[in-house]
């Protein structure tokens, strides 16, 4: 497939547009990942016949530096996109200069982590359910410090599907445009393998919400 490095700063243009961009309701997502979607605007889904797709899934935030995956979890991702595609009518053509769609899928992880010193004996207060301070008896006097510490992970899954006509045709300079992109993404669980699974059932909800990304008969 034809390299396409355009990818990274996308998740950036989703964010911030997601004003525009369709949404799911939240209690038909309840557990789920949220999935936005967005079409590129004039732009005729219908008329493409052909995609390909990276055969490898670009990770970024499990380490220093990104990385190209093609684990089963990250061919199993690539596989999700693949199959609705073609259920939309669109024809595979791995490796084929001739492909006019070309897919990107990029899955982004984020862990956060948080201190907060306390200097008040009674942490729980404002807490609702616990004891009052004078339960045990109302101490005085300093104490020393201490810390309350907690991770919270992320993770994100982000395609983003091109034109690749240009590419094709003699007008090779012009840019490439995307036409589609979705967004994926919510708390992550313990498990890389729920995630995943997780993620594959939002892939279908991102098409879903997308009707007008299906090729003419």
């Amino acid at each position: 497939m034809k390299t396409i490095k355009f990818l990274a700063a996308s998740a950036l243009v989703l964010m911030a547009a997601a004003s525009c961009q369709k949404v799911t309701s939240s209690q038909d997502m309840d557990n789920e990942y949220l999935v936005y979607t967005s079409p590129s605007k004039d732009v005729d889904l219908s008329k493409y016949m052909t995609f390909d797709i990276a055969d490898s899934l670009l990770v970024i935030g499990e380490k220093d530096k990104p990385y190209y995956s093609q684990s089963n979890n990250a061919l199993a991702l690539i596989q999700a996109f693949r199959t609705n595609m073609e259920n939309r009518g669109y024809i595979y053509t791995p490796s084929n200069p001739d492909a006019q769609l070309g897919i990107q899928v990029t899955f982004i992880q984020e862990t956060q982590r948080y201190v907060q010193y306390n200097t008040d004996p009674y942490w729980w207060l404002g807490y609702p359910g616990y004891w009052p301070s004078g339960y045990w008896g109302n101490w005085t006097g300093w104490y020393y410090p201490y810390p309350v510490t907690y991770t919270y992970t992320t993770n994100a899954l982000i395609a983003d599907m091109v034109d690749l006509t240009p590419v094709v045709t003699a007008d090779a300079s012009k840019p490439l445009t995307i036409v589609w992109s979705s967004y994926i993404g919510g708390p992550a669980s313990s498990s890389i393998y729920n995630d995943v699974q997780r993620m594959r059932l939002a892939v279908n909800q991102a098409f879903e919400q997308s009707p007008y990304l299906k090729r003419a008969e």
